[in-house]
């Protein structure tokens, strides 16, 4: 079925409120920093800059594009590229909405919400600047809907562009086996796997050949660093605030929504499961990831927001109703 169309006045509200939160982030980050930093866009380009950050090319590529304009600052530049992909986030993420509801009007007002944890981890927390942060939300959100559509050379095509814009990326093989998870064991499935597998392996095994002579690890390892963030984090006031903030404290439906057994409630396993792919990134995430560093969150985003939104979709006056799109599977596989 195709889906319904956004109408014109809610374009124009989504494009101004990106451009709000991508002129914050402006203000706030790009202006402030350093273009010539050693794991900015322009070093990146140059092929200068440590691994793994230079294996991080999609950004750097599109603003090598736009260097005949050179009048126009790089800054302004990313400052009209965050609305772009800001508004583009929006969008699809209404689409994955439309996934869990019915309400068409309903999905309109809420897929903006999903800038609130954006504003808390990027813009009132964070005091570091990545080029590549907005563009990787806006991939595993493209990679989350095409999971739910069932499309996997989209899936496949986006998943190989977010390889090359940020590793986190591989995250989506959680999320697709969670979607998937009562034909887990199917040929379909584990062939799909295993296509995805074999591009990431190839791409990183690729990016640290051409890169061989880079200074730095083809991965982050942030094990001990993790260990002495959790140690102090009673004492540590930074650490305490930006765990406890995180996505705005949104993370505390995400628990209400299954300590409370309201997960029980909405009617697609599928759909619901999907959103757990935040267990396993946490996991791994305690190698490779700064548990203290809220901005390196992008794919728990669309996660921890949509399972609050299924929580409050368990509320019956609330009157937002779940689909029943991918209930159809578990009933002809139960």
């Amino acid at each position: 079925m195709k889906s319904e169309k956004i109408p014109l006045s809610f374009h124009i509200l989504y494009i101004l409120l990106a451009a709000t939160v991508a002129y914050l982030y402006y203000l706030k980050i790009i202006l402030p920093i350093d273009l010539n930093a050693v794991n900015g866009i322009n070093a990146v380009q140059s092929f200068e800059t440590a691994k793994p950050y230079q294996f991080r090319l999609v950004i750097p590529f599109i603003f090598f594009l736009f260097k005949p304009i050179d009048f126009i600052s790089q800054k302004i530049i990313y400052l009209f590229y965050s609305v772009a992909v800001v508004y583009l986030i929006i969008i699809v993420y209404q689409k994955i909405l439309s996934e869990y509801f019915k309400n068409k009007k309903a999905v309109l007002f809420l897929a903006p919400v999903i800038l609130y944890p954006i504003l808390w981890n990027y813009i009132i927390l964070n005091q570091t600047y990545q080029y590549y942060d907005f563009t990787a939300i806006l991939i595993f959100i493209l990679g989350l809907y095409f999971i739910m559509k069932e499309n996997f050379l989209a899936l496949l095509i986006t998943f190989t562009i977010g390889i090359f814009n940020k590793e986190t990326v591989g995250y989506l093989l959680f999320a697709y086996l969670l979607f998937n998870y009562k034909i887990i064991f199917s040929k379909k499935i584990i062939l799909n796997l295993i296509i995805l597998i074999g591009v990431y392996a190839s791409a990183k095994l690729l990016l640290a050949y051409i890169f061989s002579s880079n200074a730095g690890d083809n991965v982050e390892f942030c094990m001990y660093e993790n260990v002495r963030i959790i140690k102090t984090i009673t004492s540590n006031k930074i650490y305490f605030k930006h765990l406890a903030l995180n996505f705005g404290g949104l993370y505390i439906f995400v628990f209400l929504l299954f300590l409370t057994g309201r997960w029980k409630k909405f009617p697609s396993r599928r759909l619901l499961l999907i959103n757990l792919a935040f267990f396993p990134n946490i996991l791994l995430g305690f190698f490779v990831t700064y548990y203290d560093e809220v901005r390196v969150y992008a794919e728990f985003i669309p996660l921890v927001t949509t399972s609050f939104l299924i929580y409050l979709s368990t509320f019956k006056n609330l009157n937002l109703q779940p689909t029943e799109k991918h209930s159809e599977f578990e009933a002809s596989k139960a």
